[in-house]
């Protein structure tokens, strides 16, 4: 933004160097070659101007959070409030549920596994919480098999308002592991 503003700014530096300048020395300068001059002038100052409030305004931005690169694509946004979402996936169904999707208190993550219409048993699934606000550690559960196809685990892992990386890794018994990604809101 910077450099495009000053990219700008040189621009009509360069026409008031090759254009106003020889008509100014010339022994009678034309009235418009006065007022090309001035109205280049001004674009440049205006130019000079912006550039210097766009450095201001972003040298004020903090910036964004390591766990924000290490972020891959993502399924699907939830939040706030409660999720039920189903994510199919590497010839899977996944049938996500985060109740209530609220800060600073217990929730109830549970991820059902299917393919092909059957539930996927002995699967090893882990779920990871990563804040996208701020730096802090990721949390990290294992889900227990809670039905069959069903993995669930109940967690304060929302330790805050915000955007969190909800991230499932899930290893099938005898299959590639493959992981989800929901980006959440994560309402107070």
């Amino acid at each position: 933004m910077k450099a495009g503003l000053l990219a700008g700014a040189m621009l009509l530096a360069s026409g008031n160097l090759l254009r106003t300048v020889p008509a100014l020395r010339r022994p009678e300068p034309s009235p418009e070659a006065t007022i090309l001059l001035r109205r280049l002038v001004a674009g440049e100052t205006l130019l000079v101007a912006g550039a210097v409030a766009a450095a201001a305004v972003l040298s004020s931005l903090a910036p964004p959070p390591k766990a924000l690169a290490g972020i891959g694509s993502a399924s699907a946004h939830v939040g706030p409030g409660p999720v039920t979402r189903t994510i199919s996936t590497n010839g899977y169904q996944l049938a996500i549920r985060v109740a209530p999707n609220r800060a600073a208190v217990p929730n109830d993550f549970s991820v059902e596994i299917s393919r092909n219409g059957s539930p996927v048993r002995g699967a090893e699934v882990t779920a990871r919480f990563t804040m996208l606000d701020m730096a802090m550690p990721a949390q990290e559960y294992r889900l227990a098999e809670v039905a069959p196809g069903t993995y669930a685990h109940a967690a304060p892992a929302l330790v805050m308002v915000g955007h969190w990386g909800m991230s499932f890794e899930i290893a099938p018994a005898g299959g590639r592991p493959f992981s989800v990604l929901l980006l959440d809101r994560a309402g107070g």
